[in-house]
């Protein structure tokens, strides 16, 4: 089982969204990064592929802040992300309009996450 957000946890991300074959259109770069809590990690989109990496992504189109258990309650299907930015339990900064036009992008990249999350404990 995986730590959720540990080193590990992290990389089997990473690994998954590699093999996945999402990339970005050509000549496009679209980084997310995520900061959950004191962990702060990054995904990226190009027209090479797609990753998950550990830190503060250099240009990210969009931020998004928020606690562990808000976080956890997305992930098990607890709550909605848009809820729980309604909410005011996720903050963001950065170009909602890259969100839209990269939609089924992170749609597709929640699909493969899928098997990463069957595979992780929750708790700390």
């Amino acid at each position: 089982m995986l730590e959720y957000l540990s080193d590990e946890w992290i990389q089997e991300a990473d690994a998954a969204l590699r093999a996945s074959g999402l990339r970005a259109p050509d000549g496009e770069r679209f980084a997310v990064e995520q900061r959950v809590g004191q962990v702060v990690f990054h995904l990226v989109f190009d027209s090479d592929g797609a990753s998950v990496r550990t830190g503060a992504a250099a240009d990210p189109a969009v931020v998004f802040c928020q606690s562990r258990d808000t976080a956890v309650a997305i992930a098990q299907g607890e709550q909605s992300a848009e809820e729980a930015v309604l909410n005011g339990e996720i903050t963001f900064e950065g170009d909602p309009m890259a969100l839209l036009s990269h939609r089924r992008l992170l749609t597709r990249a929640e699909d493969v996450f899928a098997d990463v999350r069957s595979r992780t404990v929750w708790d700390k």
